[in-house]
């Protein structure tokens, strides 16, 4: 090789280790330069909405309360308070204003099984004034269906959005049965009457599934007093504080729409 070509040689290698010491330190600092990569955003799931109508059906036990009074001798007679099955259906409509707080409007409506009927023999301690052929007597008693139209308030919230924590309240209405029979000549008068009253009510529902609620509830209604004429020469009744306390299970379809309010985000 001639020493002009030795030379060149001996240039290009002494230049290619000075471009390589130039480029290392140098590339260093252009990695520090470059952006670093954000993590990837949590997932987390929308929270359940309970906003829509619902539609469903319950069944539980209670007992209806009274004591039916002789309306001329002012005698307690009877009273109805022995428990008894429950069974019927719910219709109502929830909207969920905040991811905190649910309200809504139910109708309710139960029909009570016969079961819950008292009856009982008595003799008035004085005589009435209008005619009264015996003087013993059979008295019954019994509620037979009842209904509410109440409002409700729930909570729930991001951490528990498929559970509500409701109470209610409203309006009730509740009819009463009553037949009083003369021993002696065997008449006989019955009569069904219904009375108004408030309703009282607390809760918990669970959504199982995008469109189905279980709950378990309980009610108690308290009434006005009920005055009934049988005829038939049988003494008039009344019914004094007749209520009923109910405790029920559950199940509801619902029927979701819009979306569920936005969910509270913590800032940092």
């Amino acid at each position: 090789m001639s020493k002009l070509a030795e030379g060149i040689m001996k240039r290009l290698l002494l230049a290619s280790v000075a471009a390589v010491g130039l480029v290392i330190p140098g590339a260093g600092l252009l990695a520090a330069d470059l952006p670093v990569k954000a993590p990837p955003v949590p997932y987390i799931p929308p929270q359940y909405n309970w906003t829509g109508f619902y539609i469903g059906a319950n069944v539980g036990g209670g007992a209806p309360s009274a004591t039916i009074f002789d309306a001329i001798t002012d005698v307690a007679v009877t009273s109805v308070g022995k428990g008894a099955f429950f069974g019927g259906g719910q219709v109502g409509y929830n909207y969920q204003f905040s991811p905190y707080a649910v309200v809504g409007l139910e109708w309710f409506f139960d029909g009570i099984a016969s079961s819950n009927s008292n009856s009982t023999f008595f003799v008035p301690t004085t005589i009435p004034v209008t005619p009264r052929i015996g003087t013993f007597f059979s008295a019954s008693g019994q509620a037979d269906w009842v209904t509410t139209i109440t409002a409700r308030l729930g909570v729930t919230g991001p951490q528990m959005d498929h559970v509500l924590i409701y109470t209610k309240g409203g309006g009730g209405w509740a009819q009463w049965s009553a037949t009083l029979t003369d021993l002696a000549n065997l008449a006989s008068g019955s009569v069904s009457k219904t009375t108004s009253g408030w309703v009282w009510g607390a809760g918990i529902e669970w959504a199982f599934a995008q469109n189905w609620t279980a709950k378990f509830e309980y009610q108690y209604l308290g009434l006005s007093n009920i005055s009934f004429n049988p005829g038939f020469f049988v003494t008039p009744l009344n019914t004094r504080n007749p209520n009923v306390q109910m405790a029920t299970v559950g199940i509801n379809y619902l029927f979701n729409y819009g979306p569920a309010p936005a969910p509270v985000v913590s800032r940092y």
